[in-house]
């Protein structure tokens, strides 16, 4: 299959009895993904962060059809993460090169479900699917240094910590470092899938 066509229809993933990822849907993610995005404490660590203003339904609903027209322009595939029925989170694979063979993956979830082993879940599920469905060979994640959760989510989900890249967040009007993480096929015992 080409990868193009991996983009003619969205798929859904279940990780298990409670834990889905689906498709954004605007109208319905709007608010419950705008309140994640105003919890501060929650973005700490993601570069270019801004608190969103009061609540503007067109904006936010705006915001969120980004993540379908990603899908659509074959740019990132962009689930909301939701656990029986409540939306708490996204996880996204972009950044596609080297021949779509490699991708980067990006995640956040509600800060009352951190330090429960969800995102660790969810993050096993995504890169299985790249594997399995996309065909990637490695998928890619960047931790800031300081950011203790995720390095520990990435390094639980089994990836390997490659190196540090020196001032690759821009945080508190400064220049910060961040880990650089990858994951590959064979790490989750998938040698000799084909995508």
């Amino acid at each position: 299959m080409a990868f193009c066509d991996l983009f003619k229809e969205f798929q859904p993933i279940r990780v298990d009895g409670n834990i889905s990822l689906r498709q954004h849907e605007p109208e319905k993610d709007a608010r419950p993904l705008w309140e994640i995005y105003c919890d501060e404490e929650n973005f700490k660590y993601f570069s270019g962060y801004r608190k969103p203003h009061d609540w503007n339904k067109e904006g936010a609903i705006r915001a969120e059809a980004s993540r379908v027209k990603g899908f659509k322009g074959k740019r990132e595939y962009s689930w909301v993460v939701t656990i029986n029925g409540e939306v708490v989170g996204q996880i996204q694979l972009f950044n596609f090169t080297n021949h779509n063979t490699c991708a980067e993956v990006g995640y956040f979830i509600k800060r009352k479900y951190w330090n429960q082993g969800i995102n660790t879940k969810v993050l096993i599920a995504v890169c299985k699917f790249g594997f399995r469905v996309m065909g990637f060979e490695r998928i890619e994640a960047i931790a800031h240094v300081d950011n203790i959760g995720s390095n520990r989510t990435l390094q639980k989900a089994g990836f390997t910590k490659e190196g540090m890249l020196r001032k690759r967040f821009y945080l508190n009007d400064r220049a910060e470092d961040g880990n650089m993480y990858a994951i590959v096929k064979e790490d989750l015992g998938l040698r000799g899938i084909k995508g």
